[in-house]
């Protein structure tokens, strides 16, 4: 059986991680799932890195006493760009919950406050409100997967739908509701922490298109009608979708 390592021993890899070959760092944060109390044997270490410049943020894959890290290097310029301008503008705001979430390991300093409070602020603003056209996307999108799944005989292709329709009702279901989002697992945790039930419904029809298909696609038209009720339901006839008229050869 593999043996979960202590928080104590990842952030004692990780301390002599910095120490070695980022010793510029003003800021040192585990974050991730270490940092939550979630991890597994096999969970890496997320390290992000505040330096006093960079020339570029950069992220890095490396091996650290035989334990992966994830390493982002940012200053608090770059931090800011990529929360607000790549994170936000997605609904998502990892580089800021591994800040609120995660601990600083190197020296404290004015330059960790200002990145926490900066932190803060970009979580507590809430993601971009989704407006007309995007919302009316996500309803067509919505609708016509579920047609494709409610109507397919093949096991095959239903899972490959409602694997499309999972991460993409979930996602709506927050961001309509001015909640973060979130990718993968952390799509998972973000919807149960806002809303167990339709998470356990999601989940449920998942679990069932993969095992009773009928069970499956009646469960998957439940909670897609909950999701789309309050945004205005199902869309088909009427939704246009113009291309920029540069679009051309």
């Amino acid at each position: 059986m593999t043996t979960i390592p202590s928080y104590d021993d990842i952030r004692a890899i990780a301390a002599r991680l910095v120490r070695q070959r980022y010793p510029t760092a003003v800021a040192a944060i585990i974050g991730g799932s270490f940092a939550t109390g979630r991890q597994t044997p096999s969970s890496d270490i997320d390290l992000l890195l505040l330096f006093e410049h960079v020339d570029c943020a950069w992220r890095d894959t490396l091996v650290a006493e035989g334990r992966t890290v994830e390493l982002f290097a940012h200053d608090v310029a770059t931090f800011t760009y990529f929360c607000k301008e790549i994170d936000a503008a997605g609904g998502t705001v990892p580089l800021a919950m591994m800040v609120l979430e995660g601990e600083n390991i190197a020296a404290p300093g004015p330059q960790h406050a200002q990145l926490l409070a900066l932190a803060q602020a970009f979580a507590a603003a809430g993601p971009p409100v989704l407006d007309v056209d995007n919302l009316q996307r996500r309803r067509y999108a919505i609708t016509t997967a579920l047609e494709d799944l409610v109507d397919s005989q093949h096991p095959g292709e239903a899972l490959a739908v409602a694997c499309q329709l999972y991460p993409a009702l979930a996602d709506l279901h927050l961001r309509a509701a001015g909640e973060w989002s979130g990718e993968g697992k952390h799509l998972f945790r973000r919807l149960q922490a806002f809303d167990a039930a339709i998470a356990d419904q999601l989940d449920g029809a998942l679990r069932l298109v993969a095992s009773d298909l009928p069970a499956g696609q009646h469960a998957f038209e439940q909670v897609a009608a909950a999701v789309l009720a309050p945004v205005g339901g199902p869309l088909l006839e009427g939704f246009t979708l113009p291309a920029p008229a540069h679009w051309r050869a």
